[in-house]
């Protein structure tokens, strides 16, 4: 997930709790306050709201819970006590889900404090213990530090995610969102297509022109990828001219007629050089669908779909191939 941009425009406000005058608009992070007193849950959203924040609010930590399952928070502000689930539980739970791990937590309590309660909130993962819960220059201060730190962690994993070259993501993150989309179909019973493409005879662009214009069509062709699916799918650059497309929710049918939209744009496009030339290129494509009632692995259905693609180059290239149903590819022995 990229960061969102953060701002630096300073803003008069009122006179608050310990004396908060001003705050910097910053980016849209989400933050969710759960606590189950509503006077202290409203002046802690108004604080973060005014620092420029998306502010939810839960009124326990079973509440919580269901919220994140809604949507992922950038940061939680938790009470400790709270009935049914408390602020140390609702940390544990936080830390045990895959999906928010890495979601820093504050917790906040005016009982009082022992040195074994911050040794537990630190055991369930708690990046911050505030125990004056109307000190809110100390909280904004402290959600400031962790959420730009989220932001620089989220900053270092595109990096690691993306080809340099294209800005597509690269094959860390498509093997990852593969076997995500894999457990999701099955989970939900939902279908999704894989495309695997490459450019043909493409050794032969870099010996004509170089390899500077084979990164140039490289480019292109990513863009033209990029350009042609909608924003839940996934371009990949796996290999050097080798690219991969996730079609989310997408049944063979539709996935073939992306395929053959892609491979027809391809085509049609004028793809620079080094120089103020253009050239044109084509590209085969093979196509594997999951069906919703099926199971497999991500290492099957990527050979399925290479297999696709081996059979568009074989056939003369400049076309699709549609991988065989899984029940036929399993009973082939292949």
């Amino acid at each position: 997930m990229r960061p969102m941009p953060l701002e630096a425009e300073e803003h008069q406000l009122p006179l608050t709790a310990k004396g908060i005058k001003q705050h910097s608009t910053r980016g849209k992070f989400h933050v969710l306050v759960v606590d189950d007193d509503p006077d202290k849950s409203e002046m802690l959203k108004f604080a973060l709201a005014m620092e420029g924040y998306e502010v939810h609010t839960a009124t326990n930590g079973r509440e919580a819970l269901s919220a994140i399952e809604s949507f992922q928070p950038d940061l939680v502000v938790s009470d400790i006590m709270m009935p049914e689930v408390n602020g140390y539980e609702l940390a544990r739970r936080i830390r045990e889900n895959p999906r928010t791990r890495y979601t820093p937590i504050i917790l906040q309590s005016a009982a009082r404090i022992e040195a074994q309660d911050f040794r537990l909130g630190e055991e369930v993962g708690a990046l911050g213990f505030i125990t004056d819960t109307s000190d809110l220059d100390l909280l904004l201060a402290r959600s400031r530090t962790l959420l730009d730190f989220r932001a620089y962690l989220e900053t270092c994993e595109e990096a690691a995610f993306t080809d340099h070259l294209t800005g597509a993501a690269n094959r860390r993150r498509f093997d990852q969102q593969l076997e995500r989309e894999i457990e999701r179909a099955e989970r939900y019973g939902h279908p999704f297509c894989l495309l695997l493409l490459d450019i043909d005879d493409f050794k032969k662009i870099n010996d004509t022109f170089g390899h500077e214009t084979g990164d140039e069509v490289i480019n292109h062709l990513a863009k033209i990828l990029h350009d042609g699916i909608r924003s839940p799918d996934l371009v990949a650059r796996i290999g050097g001219d080798e690219f991969a497309v996730l079609l989310v929710e997408t049944n063979v049918v539709k996935g073939f007629e992306v395929a053959d939209r892609l491979r027809q744009t391809i085509k049609a496009s004028d793809f620079p050089t080094t120089g103020s030339g253009t050239i044109k290129i084509t590209a085969s494509f093979g196509i594997a669908e999951l069906p919703p009632d099926e199971r497999t692995t991500p290492d099957l259905l990527a050979r399925r779909a290479d297999a696709a693609l081996y059979e568009a180059k074989r056939e003369g290239r400049d076309r699709v191939n549609q991988a065989q149903p899984l029940r036929r590819a399993r009973g082939s022995g292949h």
